[in-house]
């Protein structure tokens, strides 16, 4: 999700910190939506100071309640939360049955575990 110096600005007004991501972070995190783009470079949004990134739908809706004139800082309610929780679950769904997880499968005695060479 590419961001605006305006998006940013909200995020961080609602709690939000952004710190840069490494491409490990970049691998790892892309499929759960939780990597953002800020003039080209990746990042990934935090509210507790790293221990958990936001995913996109929580990012989104955190923004959007900020633009609504919610008080800079003011937590999400627990619905809210569980409504960005949902969004993100659908989403990462969503692209597993698209075929974003990748599926292996082998042919023959190679693929039985127990299968013996002769």
């Amino acid at each position: 999700m590419d961001l605006t110096r305006e998006q940013v600005a909200a995020a961080e007004a609602c709690g939000c910190a952004f710190l840069p991501a490494t491409d490990a972070e970049v691998a790892r995190l892309s499929m759960q939506r939780r990597v953002f783009t800020l003039d080209g470079r990746p990042f990934l949004a935090t509210r507790d100071g790293g221990g958990f990134h936001e995913t996109h739908a929580t990012l989104a809706r955190l923004i959007e309640g900020h633009g609504r004139g919610g008080a800079p800082g003011e937590q999400e309610t627990v619905q809210e939360a569980a409504a960005a929780d949902a969004a993100s679950e659908r989403e990462i769904a969503g692209e597993r049955r698209a075929g974003g997880a990748q599926e292996v499968r082998r042919r023959g005695a190679a693929a039985r575990p127990n299968a013996r060479r002769g």
